[in-house]
Order: C-alpha cells, then structure tokens, then sequence
C-alpha cells in the first residue's frame, strides 16, 4: 500500500511544500509564528480561529463557580452542597466567606488548565505515534489501562488503524506568509477512501464550530503548492469514561458513555477559509489594541 507510486510521489510533493513554508516561517518557545523575510510576527491559525464568539462560555465559568460550592445538574448528587452548607452553618466569618467565593470564582480557569496539561500528554504520545508510522518505526506503548490517558488514545489507535491509509504529516508547521499567517497542523493523511485529508486531534468535551475555520486555515496553505485537501475531521478524544447528555424533551441531564468522535467537516471549505480570511485583520486589530493597552 505504501509502496504505491502514486501516494509516494504525493506523499514527497506534500512534505516538500512543508520544507519549503518551514523554510519562510520561524517559531519560538512561546509558540510565536515570525516571518524570517522581514522578522514580522504572523498571528497562528489557532488564534484566528479561536476569535469566533463562544456563547457557552459564560455560563460554562458561573457554572463551574456555583458547581465548587455544591451546585450539581444531578438532584441526588448533594455530597458538596451539604460540605458548604455545613460550614457556612458553624459561623464562618466574612473574611472566610470571601475566601471560599473566590476560591469558587476560579473553578473554571482551575478546570481549564487541568484540561490543557491532560491534552499536552495526549497530542504528544499522537505526535509520537504518527511520526513513527511515518517512519516505521517501533511504535510507542500505549500508557497503563489504569492512566487517564490509555482509553482515549487506545481508541484512537482503533479508529487510525481502520480509517488511514498513509499519514503523511505530524505537527507540520505551514504557513501563508502573503496573508501573513502561520500554524501547526496536528497531522496530514490519505484516508481509507483515497482521499487527502488533514486530521485535527482534540481532547475535549465537545467539537466547536471553530474547527471549521482552523482546519480551512491549514487547508489553504498548501493551495500555492497545487495539493488539494479533501477532507478535513476532527477527531474528538475522550478524557472521562461518561459524559453529561442534556436531554432537550425532558429537559435533564443523564450521564452517557464518552467515546471517540470523529467528524468530517460538511461546511463548504471555500467559504470556511474566506471566513477565516476575513478573520485575520480582525485578530490583527485585537493584537493591537492589546499591545497599545499594555504600554499604559
């Protein structure tokens, strides 16, 4: 299979077009893209992507907040709310009282950055992965059954050994320094139905319309190249073995098993990469009102 004439000389055609954007674009510690023609920094697709409005996320942080202090979308599910209660009943003071409504207040970052390390692990062993099928080499052991970790990438292992082809690529930097913006790529790959595709890994509870733009954002860059992206999926990695499920009738929430989710994206890609071209003078205008706030 891959010694097909057809997929080697695509495969050498892709990882040539990634030489050659490697070759224009530079990337610090801090993940910051610099144009090596003129030193000019480049906004990451990420960052243009991640602009889009989430309407979820303020009720997401006051629920974090009141879920600290013993909120719970599951009547029975009472176990912190008695813990508070029975503080507050013992005659807590003001002072002790603030301390617990910040404490609550910083729930949501404090889940945030948990989620953040758990998904560094995760796209670092699938980098790992991906490079060594790349160059066939030993693959790397997945973590222990007992590890947070060993669920979502054994089944991911499942889903790539049934649906790729050929992977091509592996946190490929790539870049389009005449719209002036660069990105890394989690992974390139011709799929089981012969089809180019770029492979977005997300360890996260949902796959957010964002995604759409991001993987455009990548898509166009090898459009100077002649290399056709095909499809674009996202592949959602599950970090919990259940998953809250909102019930729209009856309007309540049941806990459901949380398994790999994997979407080929339906929205036009011509229209997802002119919407995150129209993006990018926006971010760039963010980037600047910030930069002129932090010299006051």
């Amino acid at each position: 299979m891959e010694n097909d004439p057809k997929l080697e000389t695509l495969k050498i055609k892709i990882q040539n077009a990634v030489t050659d954007m490697m070759m224009r674009v530079s990337i610090d510690d801090s993940h910051n893209y610099t144009r090596k023609s003129d030193g000019k920094w480049l906004p990451g697709v990420t960052s243009v992507s991640g602009i889009i409005p989430k309407g979820w996320l303020a009720a997401w942080g006051a629920k974090e907040a009141v879920k600290a202090l013993g909120y719970s979308d599951f009547p029975e599910d009472t176990a912190i709310a008695v813990k508070t209660l029975a503080k507050i009943q013992k005659g807590m003071s003001v002072k002790s009282f603030v301390a617990m409504l910040k404490q609550a207040k910083g729930a949501a970052f404090r889940k945030s950055k948990e989620a953040l390390v758990d998904g560094k692990a995760g796209h670092a062993w699938v980098e790992e992965y991906i490079k060594a099928k790349i160059r066939h080499e030993e693959l790397p052991a997945l973590p222990e059954e007992s590890e947070m970790l060993f669920r979502p990438l054994n089944q991911f292992v499942n889903w790539a050994e049934k649906y790729v082809k050929l992977w091509i690529l592996s946190e490929a930097r790539v870049a389009d320094v005449t719209k002036e913006y660069a990105g890394t790529l989690d992974a390139m790959a011709v799929m089981a139905d012969g089809q180019l595709a770029i492979v977005d890994a997300k360890f996260a509870s949902h796959i957010s319309p964002e995604y759409s733009l991001q993987t455009a954002g990548y898509a166009a860059t090898f459009e100077a190249y002649d290399i056709k992206v095909e499809q674009r999926i996202i592949v959602r990695l599950p970090k919990t073995l259940e998953i809250a499920e909102w019930d729209k009738k009856t309007r309540t929430y049941s806990m459901v098993p949380n398994s790999i989710e994997v979407k080929v994206i339906d929205t036009p890609y011509e229209f997802d990469r002119e919407t995150f071209y129209s993006a990018l003078p926006v971010k760039k205008w963010v980037n600047y009102i910030e930069k002129l706030e932090r010299k006051k």
